[in-house]
């Protein structure tokens, strides 16, 4: 039998994926259909989408399909289960169910899945609005979300980057990402808008036995 080299890079790359996935994953993917290669994610297709975020080899947060972060990895090792209570959020003015996450729904599998949820899902933000509708688009080292909601009259970009420089090494290694939020009023009249960004204190640490303290005329 003979592959083009494309078809052969397809097949050999789905061999292993498709070993790692279980069967929930495998239904997931059947319910979802079928997306063309390099086009928009939308509707199932979000649940399982994460983004690194941050220079090359210098820790990441991800940015999901939805527009959630997750995935901080900010301690010199991954930890992709690593996911504190952080989101934007958004309050229209003069607007009814104007008050939202910046966030499409949130995936099932978080929902029926995940640690705690059993006992309500404590230090998640999963009961607050969101958005109805998003979509997601990946152009490394940009990925875009986008998110529409029939309550909300606004369009919505959210624009996640990494630094990239062709033959900078040392540049594209920062530990740095960007998080970028576009408002388009699509009212036909003024609005008045309210932006925050709310996170718990995801640096903090337990006992560790070992810290800096403060003394005179020190830091």
């Amino acid at each position: 039998m003979r592959f083009i080299r494309r078809d052969f890079l397809k097949f050999s790359g789905a061999v292993p994926g498709s070993c790692l996935l279980g069967t929930g994953a495998a239904h997931l993917r059947e319910q979802a259909g079928k997306r063309e290669f390099n086009t928009e994610y939308r509707e199932l297709h979000l649940n399982r989408v994460a983004f690194p975020i941050g220079g090359i080899g210098a820790g990441m947060i991800c940015l999901e399909g939805t527009g959630a972060f997750s995935h901080f990895s900010l301690r010199n090792k991954p930890d992709v289960f690593n996911e504190p209570c952080t989101f934007a959020a958004l309050s229209v003015k003069g607007v009814k169910n104007g008050a939202k996450v910046l966030e499409g729904p949130v995936p099932e599998w978080k929902i029926f899945g995940m640690r705690g949820t059993g006992n309500g899902a404590g230090g998640t933000s999963y009961g607050f609005p969101r958005f109805k509708q998003a979509e997601f688009e990946a152009r490394f080292p940009f990925a875009r979300v986008r998110l529409q909601d029939p309550d909300i009259p606004l369009n919505i970009q959210l624009t996640g980057w990494s630094p990239f420089i062709p033959g900078q090494a040392d540049s594209s290694s920062l530990p740095v990402g960007g998080f970028e939020y576009e408002f388009e009023n699509t009212a036909g009249r003024e609005l008045s808008l309210l932006f925050s960004y709310n996170a718990k204190n995801f640096i903090t640490v337990g006992k560790t036995g070992n810290s800096i303290r403060a003394f005179p005329r020190g830091f």
